[in-house]
């Protein structure tokens, strides 16, 4: 085929990102790709993996703007043509919604929400999509400061949990707790910050790909089976719940959502009843569990951005289950310097490792 494709979020650590898996997926369905990895720190994992990208380049974080990510992605279009970005880091997603005909423009294709989808699937809307949808949601207070937090938690009562509006959540159980949480979350990822009621039962999460018209070309449902300590699946079991494929569905379609999204549910096994917790627009970690057993989403992503219509796969199987499994990763320090320095590195070979001599220097 000949495609080169670049994507985003490497990390394989304690808090994975979807890099890594998409990256797996799409060696899964396709030999001969070159792979670009994009990273924002020089540490994560996946930049060392035998079985990651060919090339790595370090990018600008998402809070220097629109204007630095584009900067940069022309440097990497003078080293090579890249057909197809896939982004997966929340944080990403507004930029790239912003450069979308830039990119085109410059032969990059990406397949995203329209602005309108992503904005009502935000935490902060997630209330009057879930009314929309006829479905459940946790009683949800958006705030930007203390005060707000104090009246919040007056209404919901505690134990609750406190999010950012990209990443961290945390259940707390008393004021002082929730209170550092927010002054940890505005540190690290601005406001607004949302207080939400806590339910109790079992986590479910829903992986699919939106045709921008309502439907769906792929969807996998799962029961995560265990949970790391930041709100991770580290394993789940295949399920087919005609519910929760029911609620995914119409979310789905009333956001007319177009590319890959995950959808997280908790389910008050007591009432027998769904809450819609998240909705992310992006692949998550586990990405690559659906694509081990026939159900490659991210194939169906390329094959959509290359014929310009999107197959539907067969259901995935119920009953298959995953593990995540944590391996040491080996590198040298030279290329820990070269791509704080220089901001990339190349692997003439997967399977090889990488050596100084495998180093770009300019």
């Amino acid at each position: 085929m000949g495609l080169t494709i670049a994507v985003t979020g490497l990390n394989r650590g304690e808090n994975p990102q979807p890099g890594s898996g998409i990256i797996r997926s799409l060696r899964r369905k396709y030999s001969d790709l070159t792979i670009i990895g994009l990273v924002y720190d020089v540490l994560e994992s996946g930049v060392y993996a035998d079985d990651c990208a060919d090339f790595i380049y370090h990018l600008p974080y998402p809070k220097a703007g629109s204007g630095a990510l584009l900067a940069r992605l022309d440097y990497l279009l003078t080293k090579h043509s890249i057909d197809i970005l896939f982004p997966t880091l929340d944080s990403e997603i507004h930029g790239l919604l912003k450069l979308q005909a830039a990119l085109v423009d410059r032969g990059i294709r990406m397949l995203m929400p329209s602005r309108q989808s992503y904005e009502s699937c935000r935490k902060t809307e997630l209330a009057k999509l879930a009314e929309r949808s006829g479905c459940h949601t946790p009683m949800t207070v958006s705030t930007v400061e203390v005060e707000g937090l104090r009246k919040a938690a007056a209404r919901i009562g505690y134990p609750l949990m406190i999010k950012g509006p990209f990443y961290g959540a945390y259940k707390v159980h008393s004021e002082a707790a929730m209170i550092e949480r927010f002054h940890q979350i505005i540190t690290e990822w601005g406001g607004p910050i949302l207080v939400q009621q806590c339910v109790y039962g079992s986590e479910y999460d829903v992986i699919a790909v939106g045709d921008g018209e309502g439907g769906v070309g792929g969807l996998c449902s799962i029961r995560k089976t265990i949970v790391s300590e930041k709100g991770k699946g580290f394993g789940g079991i295949t399920i087919r719940d005609q519910v929760l494929e029911t609620i995914s569905r119409k979310l789905i379609r009333e956001l007319q959502w177009c590319g890959p999204l995950e959808i997280e549910f908790l389910k008050d096994d007591a009432a027998n009843r769904y809450y819609l917790i998240e909705v992310n627009p992006r692949f998550p970690a586990w990405v690559d569990f659906p694509s081990s057993v026939g159900h490659n989403l991210p194939a169906l992503v390329v094959e959509t951005l290359l014929s310009g219509s999107m197959p539907r796969l067969t259901p995935c199987d119920v009953g298959t289950f995953f593990v995540r499994h944590s391996i040491d990763l080996t590198g040298q320090i030279d290329q820990l310097g070269q791509l704080s320095t220089l901001g990339e590195i190349a692997c003439t070979a997967r399977g090889a490792p990488r050596t100084k001599e495998t180093v770009i220097v300019e």
